[in-house]
């Protein structure tokens, strides 16, 4: 038998960030690799799972997401980042916001189009464009600082049918600032480009750099699907339940998309969602010192011990200076890190485009330029691994 593979997969990793979990396991490193945050779930929505399932809430919800879900969400929309949706025909609730990416890309790009997506890059995004039939054009943001270059903008986003955008971004944390985001409306604009953002890390923020919502800039609400996740926020990665949100054209052709690909989010956790958007705004702020607490722990011990980090402004991962090293092959050293000084994170050639599998059988570059370290572990953890990396 001929054993005939989509040549989208063949040239796609399995997951570096869960390889490196395995990897963590089977060395009893600290596991800083995977995202997993371990901070607590709010009891209220403990409960509230609880109660869906002690209510029997075990069958199908509506395919686009169960309506309690999708009004108090569209709620949260307009009263926290000022975008307004009607929750009967612009939202859909998801299995998680990785989904929801993947279906929103198989949608709107046609075989042949382009995406444009900044580097670094989240690993979901390239298996999206390739699985649609597409071709990615890669903008280089600066993992260190954040700087980017609207000239290279505007040239990628000539022709192109998408512009991917991460804010905050993982791995680099990087909050796209107000001024920025218009800029880039203006090129989208100019150039006919749609907008497809992933704000799962929306409410871990810095709060002297709040989260922007793209679709809230004039100019973008009307080209922009909004995507995130519960999974972060909440503390509920295993739920698996996110959502996209965009105007009724775009929309109406997604949710035909999610319906094909898995019918509806677990039903019990949609129901428990839904009270999780009803916590007081300290909960947030609580939140978001706490992740700021850890970055400060984790950042500065590795500082006084000689390494170089980044300073990211959202999400929970940093960045290790790698450069200085010479290493050939970051994927090897950060396994053999993992079994000398049982610490595990991410090599940073997951993110880079020079360090992923080429179309053209082209060699990838794994020379080390950085680390991913999650700082959403909890303190304990956080001091021994900066001990074990000193």
């Amino acid at each position: 038998m001929e054993l005939r593979i989509n040549p989208a997969v063949i040239h796609m990793d399995e997951s570096i960030i869960r390889d490196m979990t395995r990897v963590a396991e089977e060395a009893g490193a600290i596991n800083l690799a995977q995202g997993f945050p371990e901070y607590p779930i709010a009891p209220e929505l403990r409960e509230a799972a609880a109660e869906a399932v002690r209510r029997d809430i075990r069958h199908y919800t509506r395919t686009w997401g169960a309506p309690r879900l999708r009004h108090r969400l569209a709620r949260h929309l307009h009263e926290r980042w000022g975008t307004g949706y009607d929750p009967e025909e612009e939202i859909v609730i998801t299995c998680g916001a990785s989904e929801a990416i993947m279906a929103s890309m198989l949608t709107l790009l046609p075989p042949g189009a382009t995406a444009v997506i900044p580097e670094p890059i989240y690993e979901n995004y390239l298996p999206a464009v390739r699985l649609a039939g597409a071709r990615p054009a890669i903008l280089p943001v600066d993992p260190f600082t954040g700087a980017w270059n609207a000239a290279e903008l505007d040239d990628a986003c000539r022709g192109a049918a998408v512009l991917v955008l991460n804010t905050p971004s993982n791995p680099a944390g990087k909050v796209w600032s107000r001024e920025e985001i218009e800029t880039l409306a203006e090129i989208l604009e100019r150039h006919d480009v749609l907008l497809i953002t992933d704000e799962t890390y929306a409410h871990i923020t810095d709060p002297a750099h709040p989260h922007i919502a793209p679709a809230s800039v004039t100019g973008l609400w009307r080209r922009t699907v909004t995507i995130s996740s519960f999974s972060k926020t909440y503390a509920v990665t295993g739920w698996r339940v996110g959502y996209a949100a965009a105007p009724r054209p775009l929309m109406a052709a997604i949710r035909k998309v999610h319906d094909f690909m898995t019918v509806c989010a677990p039903a019990p956790f949609q129901r428990a969602l839904a009270t999780a958007l009803d916590l007081p705004e300290s909960y947030y702020t609580e939140m978001a010192a706490t992740y700021r607490a850890r970055y400060e722990l984790l950042a500065g011990g590795l500082r006084r011990a000689g390494w170089k980090t980044n300073e990211p402004h959202g999400g929970y991962f940093l960045l290790v200076d790698l450069r200085h090293l010479d290493i050939p092959d970051d994927r090897a050293w950060a396994v053999e890190l993992a079994h000398t000084r049982k610490v595990a994170g991410v090599p940073g050639s997951a993110f880079l485009w020079a360090g992923l599998p080429r179309d053209d059988g082209t060699e990838p570059d794994r020379r080390g330029r950085f680390l991913r370290l999650s700082f959403g572990k909890r303190e304990e953890l956080l001091a021994e691994a900066v001990a074990r990396l000193s």
